[in-house]
């Protein structure tokens, strides 16, 4: 009997940047009340120990003051990305300091872990301890967790670092992982940051989010079945769950999750698994990334033999290259190319295998490079 208990949860989560978490956060309730969270007044700081100030630039804050704009960020010294987010902060602080923006840490730990972990030394750095970083901004530690109640769990915010941007009318106009923060941030110092447009996508945000929280309560009967065995009953229960959806983006998880079923079970046909691809693939036509995480997940399978049906296979390698020509972004978009060359090889289809591999091996920052390279290299021989 074949689990897919574990598999199949994972398909339901995804986390582009590292957090750590939960800690104790309502994320995720499933209620009908409005979140506090982006356009929010952003409640006063009760914060117990303020650390460090900026080297005597600041002072510390209750109320937020007009005019000024405030980055309330979450860490702790166990979360290693929080750590790693420490060098960006001093760096932000350090640039806008002359404009009105002070940017305050706040840990819930007790106030000796935290001196004790500033005397260490920065990863990386022999030469500075965590003291001497964070000196450059307001770093702190709130243990009653007050100010972690009034940001962090009514926000349903449940992992670190997470970092919110008051604006300067008081208002919460950001939320989300420091080292993303850059562009917002600069946008609202400038006074060019579209609120409205934040608020939007915010409240589309937690209704998806609650919508989430519902599957996922439905799908608990579903996953039982998975566990058993039972795929036939559970997908048909999953099919109800997605009739009964009506969020977009929860749907389009919710058929990925059908998808990766199907293809793991190991007992259905592959007639019966590239309709749903499909459906799938048609779903996520907005979404490059996701695009190229089902379109790998079908050339893995077609190596696995899942898949032996050229002209799918060259249909989605078709669908991961128009993917990769609207992502734009050569950080990322190599990625799908080498997803469409391997879909092209697998297809048959050895000169668009080589075309797309170019452009894949394009991209020499990456850990996967030479990886990439490497494929390339076994097309071009094959064409000799």
């Amino acid at each position: 009997m074949k689990r897919l208990g574990l598999l199949a949860a994972s398909a339901l989560m995804g986390l582009v940047i590292a957090t750590c978490g939960p800690i104790g956060s309502t994320f995720g309730q499933d209620t009908a009340e409005k979140a506090f969270g982006i356009g929010s007044k952003a409640p006063a700081l009760d914060v117990e120990h303020w650390v460090s100030n900026g080297n005597g630039a600041f002072k510390p804050v209750t109320k937020f003051e007009d005019g000024h704009v405030y980055i309330v960020e979450f860490w702790a010294t166990w979360c290693g990305p929080c750590i790693m987010s420490m060098p960006h902060l001093a760096e932000t602080q350090e640039k806008y300091k002359d404009k009105k923006v002070q940017l305050i840490s706040i840990s819930d730990e007790d106030i000796d872990t935290v001196k004790e972990f500033l005397e260490g030394e920065v990863k990386g750095n022999s030469e500075k301890t965590y003291a001497e970083l964070t000196s450059a901004y307001c770093l702190t530690t709130d243990p009653d967790r007050s100010v972690y109640t009034d940001f962090m769990e009514a926000a349903n915010q449940d992992g670190i670092p997470t970092a919110f941007i008051v604006g300067k009318k008081g208002q919460v106009e950001w939320i989300g992982h420091p080292m993303e923060m850059d562009e917002p941030l600069e946008q609202i110092v400038t006074d060019k940051w579209d609120l409205e447009a934040a608020v939007k996508k915010f409240e589309a945000e937690m209704e998806a989010q609650r919508a989430m929280m519902k599957a996922q309560r439905d799908l608990q009967g579903v996953f039982g079945k998975f566990q058993e065995g039972d795929f036939e009953t559970g997908l048909k229960m999953l099919d109800k769950v997605i009739a009964e959806t009506e969020n977009k983006a929860v749907v389009m998880q919710l058929r990925g999750l059908k998808l990766n079923v199907l293809m793991q079970a190991g007992s259905f046909e592959e007639a019966d698994i590239i309709p749903v691809a499909k459906e799938v693939l048609q779903s996520m036509a907005e979404e490059p990334m996701a695009i190229n995480n089902i379109a790998w997940m079908i050339s893995e399978k077609a190596e696995e033999g899942v898949f032996t049906d050229k002209a799918f296979l060259a249909e989605v390698a078709a669908i991961a290259e128009k993917a990769a020509a609207a992502a734009a972004d050569p950080a990322n978009d190599w990625q799908i190319w080498d997803t469409a060359g391997h879909l092209y090889f697998q297809s048959d289809n050895l000169d668009k295998a080589i075309e797309a591999q170019k452009k894949a091996a394009g991209n020499k920052n990456s850990e996967q490079a030479p990886e990439v390279a490497e494929f390339l290299k076994k097309l071009e021989a094959l064409k000799k």
